[in-house]
């Protein structure tokens, strides 16, 4: 294969004028594609050999016939240029899919070695893993520029329109040099379209649940290239039905606490008047036949309670108090005998007020002796005294007691009423297991304007989320699910309604040229993005000094600006090989500002801990990157790619002392004000490929990779995450993740089953070490530690079938993964642990049949393999390890639709997703404690059954 120039029009259009004879076959393979295979799932493997043109028959006027979409065909590339990676990769063609309502996550699903998790459900945080990589390990560009920001753990895929869009590569294991970084488990480049005539397209779409879809398209040729226009729109409140299998299993102790609290109520007359008649000192005094009586009559017992003469609580109280009075001993009537004027009356007849022996000393005896000491204290005198004390203080006693009893005015008897209601209330909700999801609404708006010609593009693009974020149905842990089962009955957490809103701004400058045998371009980029949070329902704690302070609950605000220069191009050394470079920097600011972050808290050690918020943080990203093509044989069958990469980072996290106390140094003084960590290493890239004939290749990548850290991983938020200490002066950071990968691709593209077939299968391996854990370090915060590790290994098969009139694509993944983990902080050595949310086996199938040129009929099948969502794994093994791991269910997914084109201008589609609405029927066996053994629901359901249709017109 010897290497070429390279030629930028390598893309052909269904609807290419007839003006030259290659132009007209290129048009026939598309028409045929078209008619008679009609591509499927819109996968074309890069690695694909190229057609033989002159096989393919198309009759001319074929051409004059509207059929379905136009699908592109990504023609065979100039030699030297002629992989998109010499690694596995795969193409998606979102415009294949076309009025079918895919977004990225669900276009991403049809990847093979490729898991998308909706974190918090569809529509909401979505991530992605390779080949069983953390999501953090995974980069996302966009036309080349990369997309995860450093104050993110990782990319959120829902956020990415496919709007607008011509095609999406996914590279897996080697990664070409074009693309800065290095990324352990592969590569995501969302590649705009390019618009090579005039045209205008409008689409509106409806779904269940309330969506709606809408966008308007627009290109142009404008000066020397061409113009795009995009406008999108996309809404959805997502209310859908699911059952919560956890809600049963509290049924018992509900109504075990409304018994108690009906009992409560039932009982509150003869509790009250057990409590008033009995104990050591009781209230009143009352014979045991009369608290029979009022206890049978609670009628008889209201009304002496109201009453007011010789039968009623008030006198039984005030004769009871004389009574006990009268037994009292003096010194419970000091300050009413003051009151009266006694101890005047002593002094006056000349007893001291103070000392060894004071009037106090002489009154005693009087109280004692009937006034035979001095007679201030008679009788009469000491009975007025206990009158008197008696008058002034059991008004208020009657008042607050009159009141506790009266059923009326009882607020605890009220309380418990209240009390009763809300477990009968959380009883029927328990009885009713059917929900339907709260807070999972989302709105969101792109829009995209693009001018290109063969060596400029200029681009700015904007989107718009808003959305409310779903509780979830655990709470803090898979083993409060049952305790929180009236989770979307009512809000049940301190912070619920929680909004999101998130806007991205972008613009991109690009330039390519070519001089002889060296091709360059140069990039300038700045993304902008404000991502804002606000709950709009909180409980109040109001006693809970760490409820109270802690910043960013109530509302938080993150602003980022990144800006990108890169550098890059390729030189043709000679027809056998070519060497590609690249240099890339960026710089990136995040600012932070959020409720109570600039409140100053006391020096304790809550207080201080939540003083060390991080306020904002800057990262510099280095990168230097070159890749050899070499081809070993005169054949241009045998070619050898190595590559070198350089990959640094400095981050830096700021604390602008808003909240340190001034004492601060005092505690947690290894955290400063500004902390700062500088990582880099260089990794290597090994391809080898061999072509054996037309249909048969051999492929076999290797490497080391190098995952550079995140702004959180590094320098903590402060608010509970903190690098560790190191000497109780200096901090510990982590270091970035390290691993080595291995695959081998057999290749083939024939005939097989009487169709034409393209089938890639790949033994994929990979060792990774120092991958990140958050572990608690101290009482109060938790920090980053190197303490992970994981092997994995697994199977990725694709394969491409086109008949006549039928065309079947399948994918499957067989993913194993071994994972450990160690904890440095109380020096644990490695244990075992399940690898979460990684299913073993992943596959999907489409089935499409094209009976004429108007109307395309499909079927989907997407099977995922129960995933463990814990960590742990009893060590006693067996089931006792499986269970631990809380696995979820197993899901399989039908989906079905119809393309209609009645006329040349129009297409309609319809279709359902999830036909068996089995998404929200996901599940976990989970045994917790204290309550019945059974099932639970994944964190946050998936919306089920959905239907659709959209309407596209082109003018």
């Amino acid at each position: 294969m010897r290497l070429k120039k390279m030629d930028s029009k390598w893309l052909y259009q269904i609807k290419t004028k007839k003006k030259r004879r290659y132009q007209n076959i290129a048009a026939c393979v598309v028409c045929t594609l078209a008619l008679g295979f009609a591509t499927p799932a819109g996968v074309v493997w890069a690695d694909e050999a190229e057609k033989d043109i002159e096989k393919i028959s198309n009759t001319e006027n074929e051409l004059d016939q509207y059929t379905l979409d136009t699908v592109t065909v990504e023609a065979k590339r100039p030699d030297w240029e002629s992989k998109l990676s010499p690694g596995t990769v795969t193409v998606i063609r979102p415009d294949d899919y076309k009025g079918e309502q895919k977004t990225l996550p669900e276009l991403l699903k049809k990847v093979p070695g490729v898991h998308v998790r909706e974190v918090n459900g569809k529509g909401q945080y979505t991530t992605v893993t390779v080949r069983g990589s953390t999501a953090a390990q995974v980069g996302v560009f966009l036309d080349g520029v990369l997309s995860n920001l450093g104050g993110d753990a990782a990319v959120d895929i829902s956020t990415i329109p496919v709007d607008n869009v011509e095609r999406i590569e996914v590279y897996r294991g080697y990664i070409p040099t074009r693309f800065a970084g290095t990324f352990m488990g592969g590569v995501i480049n969302i590649v705009t379209k390019k618009p090579t005539k005039a045209n205008i397209s409008a689409e509106v779409g409806k779904s269940s649940y309330g969506g709606t879809r809408a966008a308007l398209e627009i290109t142009n040729p404008l000066g020397s290239g061409s113009l795009l226009i995009g406008i999108n729109h996309d809404d959805s409140d997502q209310k859908f039905k699911y059952e919560n299998y956890a809600a049963g299993r509290n049924i018992s102790d509900a109504q075990l606490s409304i018994n108690s609290l009906q009992e409560d109520v039932n009982d509150f007359n003869p509790k009250m008047i057990d409590m008033l008649t009995s104990g050591r000192k009781p209230l009143i005094s009352m014979s045991d036949t009369d608290k029979d009586y009022y206890k049978a009559n609670p009628d008889a017992w209201v009304e002496f309670i109201r009453n007011t003469g010789d039968n009623s609580l008030s006198h039984a109280i005030e004769d009871n108090a004389r009574n006990v009075a009268q037994k009292s001993d003096m010194s419970t009537f000091r300050q009413t005998m003051i009151d009266m004027g006694i101890k005047d009356k002593y002094i006056a007849e000349g007893y001291p007020e103070t000392g060894w022996t004071n009037w106090w000393d002489y009154a005693g005896e009087d109280w004692n002796h009937h006034g035979s000491e001095t007679g201030i204290i008679n009788d009469n005198v000491k009975n007025q005294i206990i009158d008197t004390y008696v008058q002034n203080t059991t008004p208020k006693i009657i008042d607050e007691w009159t009141t506790i009893v009266d059923p009326d005015k009882s607020t605890s008897l009220a309380s418990s009423k209240e009390d009763l209601e809300a477990a009968k209330k959380k009883l029927k909700a328990l009885q009713d297991k059917e929900r339907y999801r709260r807070y999972n609404d989302y709105k969101k708006d792109s829009a995209i304007i693009k001018w290109q010609d063969d060596n400029f593009v200029i681009k700015g693009s904007w989107n718009k989320l808003q959305r409310h974020l779903p509780d979830s149905l655990w709470g803090d842990s898979v083993n409060d699910a049952a305790t929180n089962a009236l989770v979307d009955t009512k809000d049940i957490f301190y912070a619920s309604s929680r909004k999101q809103d998130l806007e991205n701004s972008e613009i991109l400058l690009q330039n390519r040229a070519q001089y002889k045998k060296l091709e360059w371009g140069w990039m300038i980029d700045y993304l902008h993005q404000d991502k804002k949070y606000k709950t709009e329902h909180m409980l109040d704690y109001p006693n809970n000094f760490r409820w109270n302070n802690i910043p960013l609950r109530e509302w938080s605000h993150y602003q980022s600006d990144k800006y990108n220069v890169q550098l890059d191009g390729n030189y043709q050394i000679n027809d056998n090989q070519m060497l590609e470079y690249q240099f890339n920097f960026s710089h990136e600011k995040l600012n932070i500002k959020g409720s109570l972050l600039d409140k100053v808290l006391g020096d304790d050690v809550i207080g201080n801990i939540l003083g060390q918020t991080r306020n904002r943080y800057e990262q510099d990203l280095f990168n230097v990157q070159i890749q050899d093509a070499i081809t070993l044989d005169k054949e241009g069958t045998f070619i050898l790619t190595p590559s070198i990469r350089y990959n640094q980072s400095k981050i830096t996290g700021f604390s602008d002392g808003k909240r340190f106390p001034v004492n601060q140094s005092n505690k947690f003084h290894w955290l400063h004000q500004e902390d700062s960590q500088t990582d880099g290493k260089s990794t290597w890239q090994l391809a080898l490929k061999k072509d054996f004939n037309d249909s048969f290749s051999l492929r076999m990548t290797g490497g080391t990779y190098y995952r550079l850290l995140n702004m959180y991983e590094i320098a903590g938020d402060g608010a509970g995450i903190l690098p560790a200490s190191r000497d109780g002066s200096s901090s510990i950071f982590p270091l970035p993740e390290e691993g080595k990968q291995f695959d081998i691709s057999a290749l083939w593209n024939g005939k097989t089953l009487g169709a034409d077939n393209n089938t890639t299968l790949t033994y994929f391996w990979r060792d990774s070490d120092n991958m990140l854990q958050l572990v608690r370090a101290g009482l109060d915060y938790w920090s980053y530690f190197n303490d992970s590790r994981a092997k994995v290994h697994g199977i990725e098969l694709e394969s491409q079938f086109k008949w006549n009139k039928y065309s079947l694509d399948l994918r499957t993944t067989y993913t194993k993964v071994h994972a450990q983990k160690k904890n440095t902080a109380v020096h644990y050595p490695y244990t075992d642990i399940w690898m979460t949310y990684q299913p073993e086996w992943e596959s999907s199938l489409r089935l499409t049949y094209t009976p004429n040129n108007k109307i395309s009929i499909f079927s989907e099948l997407h099977y995922t393999d129960e995933y463990f969502t814990s960590t742990s794994r009893d060590s006693r093994g067996g089931n006792y390890a499986y269970l631990s791991g809380k696995p979820v269910s197993s899901l399989t997914v039908i989906n079905a639709g119809v393309k209609w084109k009645p006329e040349r201008d129009w297409q309609i589609n319809i279709g359902c997703n999830d036909i068996f609405n089995k998404g929200p029927k996901q599940k976990i066996y989970s045994p917790i404690a204290f309550t019945e053994d059974g099932y639970i629901n994944a964190e946050f359901p998936l919306q089920g059954r959905t239907y659709y249709a959209t309407v596209k017109y082109e003018f």
